[in-house]
């Protein structure tokens, strides 16, 4: 068993003194931000826990996907929603709770987590594998596509949720619809394509797909599907990821002179504020983000009981509701 790091560990890797690196930690004298931020990042990176504290538990929260970061004025406020309600969720439950963007981030900022929470996790995501290796009591939003071998989740039933969205674009008269998907590796974004593609080739339907950096927003949307109108038979619907996507859709449908929902229809995977007032508002997926949050806060207080994983893991519904950019006066043949 290898022996656990100690303090004098630390201040060899961060380069101070013993008492230099106590002091990082206890306040009691002070030390640069710098300093204080290479001891911190060194304790993290050895795996070291300082003893002591007030017994409150202290959880990271990463702030992700791409999309989450931009914040509700110019990004999808769907992610940053749910961030939101798991950071409510922890403070209420007594945690307290400190956010990251990054794996660096949290070495640089923290000498002691007790748990942590990673949303969407990509596929062999990093920032896990580095928490599972330094014994880092972790749960996640969504398994890690790539890792069937962590139990620590809950998630939701993408493809079921994809499939309804579908076959409402095809009832409302959709013959041609056309995916615009993040290119995120992640539980979310692999379903989301997967069932696409295997619903168009099951029905003989053509497979339309463009992938967009999620950080290019409203514009990759747009651009994405200003190709897909280009082509010599293009989409009559757009299925999008994320909320901007499905905004950026309505902007090249109108700049071509077309309207939604009679000539082209749009729906988006997730609903969102910025769905609900388009100036097409859009047909999307709802979820409760406060039952997303509530339980999986309620899974890791079974963690850090030690209590065994979940057999069979919560897979949390989503209900369609229904907008102006699906409704046409009567279906198209």
């Amino acid at each position: 068993m290898t022996e656990r790091p100690r303090l004098k560990d630390v201040a060899e890797r961060a380069g101070v003194s013993q008492t230099t690196a106590s002091h990082a930690f206890s306040g009691r004298r002070p030390v640069s931000a710098a300093t204080k931020a290479a001891v911190l990042k060194a304790a993290f990176d050895l795996g070291f826990v300082m003893e002591g504290g007030t017994g409150q538990r202290t959880v990271g929260l990463l702030l992700r996907p791409p999309e989450a970061i931009p914040g509700f004025a110019s990004g999808s406020d769907t992610f940053t929603s749910v961030a939101g309600a798991v950071l409510v969720a922890l403070l209420g439950a007594g945690f307290s709770v400190s956010s990251f963007l990054t794996l660096d981030d949290i070495g640089a900022q923290v000498g002691r987590l007790d748990a942590f929470v990673l949303l969407h996790p990509r596929r062999g995501d990093e920032v896990l594998r580095a928490l599972i290796q330094r014994g880092i009591p972790t749960v996640t939003l969504d398994p890690d596509p790539g890792d069937a071998e962590f139990p620590w989740w809950i998630g939701t039933d993408y493809a079921a949720n994809a499939r309804t969205l579908l076959d409402h674009l095809l009832t409302a008269g959709a013959r041609r619809p056309a995916l615009i998907v993040g290119s995120t590796q992640n539980t979310y974004m692999e379903s989301i394509a997967g069932v696409y593609v295997q619903e168009m080739r099951s029905r003989g339907l053509p497979v339309l797909v463009r992938e967009v950096e999620p950080v290019r927003a409203q514009q990759g949307g747009a651009a994405a599907a200003e190709s897909l109108l280009r082509i010599p038979t293009p989409p009559d619907a757009f299925l999008t990821s994320t909320d901007l996507f499905a905004v950026g859709a309505i902007d090249a449908v109108q700049a071509r002179g077309l309207r939604v929902p009679d000539d082209v229809l749009v729906a988006n995977m997730m609903d969102s504020v910025i769905a609900e007032l388009a100036v097409v508002p859009i047909t999307a997926m709802k979820a409760n983000m406060q039952v997303w949050a509530s339980q999986l806060t309620r899974l890791l207080q079974r963690r850090l009981s030690s209590g065994a994983p979940l057999t069979s893991h919560l897979l949390l519904e989503f209900e369609l509701v229904q907008r102006a950019s699906t409704r046409r006066r009567s279906p198209q043949g």
